[in-house]
């Protein structure tokens, strides 16, 4: 069977936050600005630990959210590009840094880290990167597993876009995340055939005021013909792929096939259909879901995951309390997670 990733822009407002999972790793690229954005999805869905935590640069609205990630959880390692902000939020986010038990890394390009079959890749900054604004130095990062692969860009701007072309080091990939939540600094015509995404997706506030994302940016993705869709219009976005092949549900809508236009709401544009439930927007099949995808649910690990295929077909999540280990209580911490669920 393919091992699976998944990858989750969560709805964090006018900011940015990307949960990746494989092979029972987890990654967070980036918390939103306040500090319950990262922390809330992060408990709702049993993640107890984290593999990478990577702070794009240092603005508020990328690192806000994970100073109470770092106070919370333990973090094996912390990309961060070392620059320094003068903000209350970056002192308090440093202070988390220091008193947590992170390994700190300062990533250049080139610089990858191998979780199980998932790989972080850094295509930005180089080692030779200059410049006065925060942007300029914003790390870029490339997840992969096996034929799977996104970029997550924060708020890197079109003169980083060209500086990674520049380097010849692998760009393209199935989703993603446009630069500076859509604005017109950032996704050049050049980096996004480069990238060559069959989905794109930007992270931002509906009704934000800076306008994003911008219409240009909106135009040159719809004449790539990615599929295009935002935390804005559609809420948290969770993506899963396997073998090369992609899903994505989103808050708004639901499921979203790759091609299928009328499925698709515009950034902006109100959802036909009510929101979906938190249940139905990361429902994991008991009876369909693969073993990767039950991995993600709490409590449940390699062996237990075969022993909810073996134990096919189940009537309801409550059953799970059979398999050797689920007493009641772990059963109810599934339940409360809302990952689980039985079609």
């Amino acid at each position: 069977m393919a091992a699976s990733m998944s990858v989750t822009f969560l709805d964090v407002g006018q900011g940015d936050a990307t949960l990746v999972s494989a092979d029972g790793h987890h990654v967070l690229i980036d918390g939103g600005q306040a500090r319950d954005d990262a922390i809330v999805p992060l408990r709702r869905k049993g993640i107890q630990q984290l593999d990478l935590v990577v702070a794009t640069h240092a603005h508020a609205d990328h690192i806000g959210g994970l100073i109470s990630v770092l106070e919370d959880k333990p973090v094996d390692t912390l990309w961060y590009n070392g620059d320094e902000h003068t903000t209350q939020t970056f002192e308090a986010f440093l202070d988390a840094a220091l008193d947590s038990a992170a390994r700190y890394v300062e990533p250049t390009r080139g610089r990858t880290k191998a979780l199980g079959g998932l790989e972080v890749t850094a295509l930005h900054p180089g080692g030779d990167t200059q410049g006065g604004h925060l942007h300029d130095r914003n790390i870029v990062v490339r997840v992969s597993q096996g034929a799977c692969s996104a970029v997550i860009t924060g708020d890197i701007e079109t003169d980083g876009e060209h500086d990674i072309l520049r380097s010849s080091i692998e760009v393209d990939a199935d989703v993603l995340e446009l630069g500076h939540h859509g604005s017109r600094t950032s996704t050049g015509q050049r980096w996004l055939e480069a990238v060559d995404p069959d989905y794109v997706v930007a992270q931002y506030s509906e009704g934000n005021h800076y306008g994003h994302p911008h219409g240009e940016v909106l135009e040159r993705v719809e004449r790539a013909g990615a599929e295009m869709l935002g935390t804005g219009a559609h809420g948290t976005i969770r993506m899963r792929c396997s073998g090369g092949e992609w899903q994505a549900r989103t808050e708004a809508q639901g499921p979203v096939v790759a091609g299928d236009r009328e499925a698709e709401a515009a950034p902006g544009a109100p959802a036909e259909e009510p929101p979906a439930t938190e249940a139905e927007v990361g429902c994991i099949d008991l009876n369909e879901a693969s073993p990767e995808a039950l991995e993600q649910i709490v409590h449940i690990g390699s062996v237990r995951a075969e022993a909810i295929i073996d134990g096919r077909p189940w009537s309801s999540v409550s059953e799970l309390d059979v398999i050797h280990g689920l007493g009641p209580a772990r059963v109810g911490d599934i339940e409360e997670q809302g990952e689980a669920c039985v079609r």
